[in-house]
């Protein structure tokens, strides 16, 4: 379980999280929808500290609660030990192969010894069908394959959470279907607490046990997949969809309010 609670984030005079707060239970998935500039991806990198919120706390399982604001050294590293991020354009260390990427964190952060690193990240690339790939460079690699290869680094560390930074939003488009079967593939069988920030929104209806819209540093609605998907309670939310559909050329499929019920529904035409 991650809890989050009256997240805080500042640039200057500019609000960019206003006190946010949210529960992501054991085991479960996350998405975080909204236009660009809502806070989406700075709420992310607060939670492990890759940006430093200014108020708020943050509590992992049964630990005591972490003052985001004022975390120690001590603090901020026990989160990132039990954090992981997939990055929207990878990161992957240029000068390594595809192995050494995945084995870095654990030779060096969890000071594993080369051979038990090696089979960590030979077991985890294994999961993300990239183990016949050890040997090459990033610069050899799709897209698709360099976000795989993210992935199975993330896994590697053993996290009890992984945050995903707009995973596909780099990637071509018949590259995108191979990124999300991996990452359905993790949430299924690894079973582990996953936080993503994405526009792919089929993606979020399939594999989502909560999604939450943000904009303007706020969540405007958050529940069950179905709940805000297909039948949104706020207009904000509304427009969002259907602009976004529209946008995406999913345009067939649309938000419609159906009889006298007051619900919306997603149906393709």
């Amino acid at each position: 379980m991650i809890r989050l609670e009256h997240v805080l984030k500042k640039f200057g005079n500019r609000t960019v999280l206003r006190d946010v707060s949210m529960e992501v239970p054991t085991g479960s998935v996350t998405v975080i929808l909204g236009p660009s500039g809502s806070g989406k991806t700075t709420f992310l990198r607060t939670i492990n500290f890759l940006g430093q919120a200014d108020g708020g706390t943050l509590q992992l399982d049964e630990d005591k609660p972490v003052d985001m604001a004022h975390a120690s050294k001590k603090e901020i590293l026990q989160v990132r030990r039990n954090t992981a991020m997939v990055f929207q354009l990878y990161n992957l260390f240029s000068h390594m192969t595809v192995l050494e990427n995945v084995m870095e964190g654990l030779v060096t952060v969890q000071k594993k010894s080369r051979q038990e690193a090696r089979e960590r990240a030979l077991a985890c690339l294994n999961e993300v069908d990239m183990d016949q790939f050890q040997d090459y460079y990033p610069i050899q690699l799709s897209g698709g394959q360099q976000q795989r290869v993210g992935i199975a680094r993330a896994l590697a560390m053993n996290p009890k959470v992984i945050l995903f930074d707009e995973p596909t939003s780099a990637l071509d488009p018949e590259l995108v279907g191979e990124v999300l079967t991996v990452i359905k593939k993790i949430a299924r069988e690894w079973k582990v607490t996953m936080i993503i920030v994405t526009h792919e929104i089929a993606f979020a209806r399939e594999i989502a046990d909560q999604v939450i819209f943000m904009e303007n540093g706020l969540i405007v609605e958050q529940g069950t997949a179905d709940q805000v998907l297909s039948h949104p309670k706020e207009q904000r939310t509304r427009q969002f969809l259907n602009r976004f559909l529209n946008n995406s050329c999913l345009a067939c499929h649309v938000l419609e309010q159906e009889g006298g019920d007051g619900l919306w529904h997603t149906r393709v035409s």
